[in-house]
């Protein structure tokens, strides 16, 4: 089973607008609505590989944009692992102005995450993880969880051989990177975050750096236009695409 972490949902709704206009009332001609999160955004890529994949998602959820969170994920088949709360869940918009090609993403804040609440969810995690399973955690965590958490998850059910994967950044990927996750993927910027000395200018200073990391056997490096290097257990790996013309990149290294 995969389970993906998401403490910090969203009802995502996608407002297509043919031209935004300020001072007067802007009509969709399209509205689209999701369960929204980092975690929801690595489910979907995944449910687009592979259907029948064994996943659940632990998240969250609040009032009746929570409830209504839920039936949008029974909906796409999304199996959710849910800590109740009293507050509503966040609604996050993004409108999309289809003529200019701009979009102006709208987000509320989230849940405030008291030490109850996060004691719950995390025990509610453990109790459901099985020997063999995998775990990922995909982007910031949360506000209010400790920089450790990942690592800290990693150390109470070190004895059922999960698989850590993780996405993250400052701090936490700091903490998480010294508990030797089955698999890193940052960006060049997060990088620096875990070898702030090192000077990294070319495709070659990546590749020496990977050749150090023999203890990550997937170590995955995103470097913006530039392409992806990656460590694959023995193998290395530099793939350069063409260029393209992003329509919208909310959310594309979550898919990635």
């Amino acid at each position: 089973m995969i389970h993906l972490i998401c403490p910090n949902p969203a009802l995502d709704r996608t407002l297509l607008i043919k031209k935004f206009v300020q001072g007067t009332p802007n009509r969709p001609f399209e509205v689209r609505e999701f369960p929204g999160g980092k975690s929801f955004n690595v489910a979907y890529a995944l449910k687009q590989q592979n259907p029948d994949a064994e996943m659940c998602i632990h998240t969250i959820i609040g009032g009746h944009n929570g409830e209504y969170l839920r039936e949008l994920a029974k909906e796409k088949q999304l199996k959710l692992i849910t800590t109740k709360v009293n507050q509503n869940t966040r609604t996050c918009n993004i409108l999309v102005d289809t003529k200019k090609k701009v979009i102006y993403p709208i987000y509320e804040q989230g849940l405030n995450l008291t030490n109850d609440i996060l004691e719950t969810f995390t025990q509610t995690l453990i109790k459901n993880l099985r020997d063999n399973d995998i775990v990922v955690f995909s982007g910031s965590l949360m506000k209010g969880m400790p920089d450790d958490y990942i690592a800290d998850i990693k150390r109470k059910i070190k004895e059922k051989n999960i698989i850590f994967l993780v996405d993250t950044s400052g701090n936490p990927l700091i903490e998480a990177y010294k508990s030797r996750p089955h698999l890193i993927k940052i960006n060049n910027e997060e990088t620096l975050d875990l070898f702030p000395k090192k000077r990294l200018d070319t495709i070659n200073d990546y590749h020496k750096l990977l050749l150090t990391q023999s203890h990550i056997p997937y170590f995955i490096i995103t470097l913006g236009d530039k392409g992806v290097i990656a460590k694959m257990k023995d193998d290395y790996f530099y793939v350069h695409t063409q260029k393209v013309i992003a329509k919208n990149p909310v959310a594309s290294g979550d898919f990635f």
